[in-house]
């Protein structure tokens, strides 16, 4: 048990994460790695609201949740961890977190960004976050849903 999945998703919890991702993984606890919104208790109560009842879900800052995670408290559950973007999850990484496969689920275009796929979306710097993850052996993939096929992040950019 562990770390089942990572996600990249701007939208952090809604309906594909919910039905998709977590139902189809069995997933207990969903761990939102925000600084940001780690100190925000109303985008906590709305993440909550979002999540399928059963469903436990924290938000906590980079360094909260690499001190927790290096003291196993997540070990025995089922556990997705969901990023508003890929500077927390490379942050992880640097920091020993083992995160074998990321996810980049939704990352909207915006001013800034240059669209790669339909719900993918991303600037120069977000782009050299991903070859980081990438050179640090993080298997970088996009699909929306579970039932869609992989796609290797670094075909796309």
């Amino acid at each position: 048990m562990g770390i089942i999945v990572c996600r990249v998703d701007d939208r952090l919890i809604h309906g594909q994460v919910a039905t998709s991702w977590i139902r189809g993984n069995n997933i207990e606890v969903v761990v939102v790695v925000d600084d940001r919104i780690a100190k925000d208790a109303t985008q906590l109560s709305i993440l909550k609201v979002a999540a399928p009842a059963e469903v436990k879900v924290y938000a906590q800052s980079v360094e909260k949740f690499t001190e927790k995670y290096k003291k196993g408290i997540l070990d025995k559950y089922r556990t997705m961890l969901v990023f508003e973007n890929v500077y927390a999850p490379l942050a992880l990484v640097e920091n020993g977190i083992p995160i074998k496969t990321l996810n980049l689920g939704g990352m909207r275009f915006k001013d800034g960004r240059k669209q790669i796929t339909k719900a993918l979306s991303v600037s120069e710097e977000e782009e050299r976050a991903i070859h980081k993850l990438h050179e640090l052996g993080v298997d970088l993939e996009h699909r929306q849903v579970m039932a869609d096929n992989k796609v290797d992040v670094m075909t796309l950019l």
